[in-house]
């Protein structure tokens, strides 16, 4: 799944920084890249709870500000879970939500599509912060998720000796 990929890939990425740069708050962004990349995998615990009603737990606790590597072990869970729900529940299953004074049913297809839309949004945040702090980054796009599997796209690139 792109998601997890990208999310794994940008992780990756942001272990190698300085605490500095991970726990800097970001005016125009989420916040912190260390607040952000927690918030991706809250939304998704999120997702999970309104299909199911649980969702893997994690090893930590979240007031104790995990660490990026910790988060990112964590999310390898919520991707299983994730692909699993997509894989046994149709789209057009219906979503209940009910508070006190109001109630909410839609299909689960709006929440897979929130699961995508939603990561990408911040990791755009993530790596607008980077890319301004000068570190280079891999396509993070499904463009490069499909030059690191093309395999699962049968996907082959053919040179034909004419100048392009």
């Amino acid at each position: 799944m792109n998601n997890h990929w990208a999310n794994q890939e940008l992780m990756s990425i942001c272990l190698g920084l300085s605490d500095e740069i991970i726990t800097d708050n970001n005016p125009g962004s989420y916040g912190s890249i260390r607040e952000t990349f927690a918030h991706i995998l809250k939304a998704e615990i999120s997702f999970l709870k309104r299909i199911h009603g649980a969702s893997p737990e994690p090893s930590f606790q979240w007031e104790e500000h995990p660490s990026l590597s910790q988060m990112m072990a964590y999310e390898k869970n919520l991707h299983e879970a994730l692909l699993d729900t997509l894989q046994h529940v149709p789209a057009t299953q219906n979503v209940h939500e009910a508070e006190d004074d109001w109630t909410f049913d839609y299909q689960a297809r709006l929440i897979f599509m929130s699961v995508v839309y939603h990561g990408i949004a911040h990791r755009t945040d993530i790596t607008t912060v980077l890319n301004n702090k000068g570190v280079s980054l891999p396509e993070l796009d499904v463009w490069g998720y499909q030059a690191a599997y093309p395999e699962r796209f049968q996907a082959r690139v053919v040179k034909t000796g004419r100048d392009f």
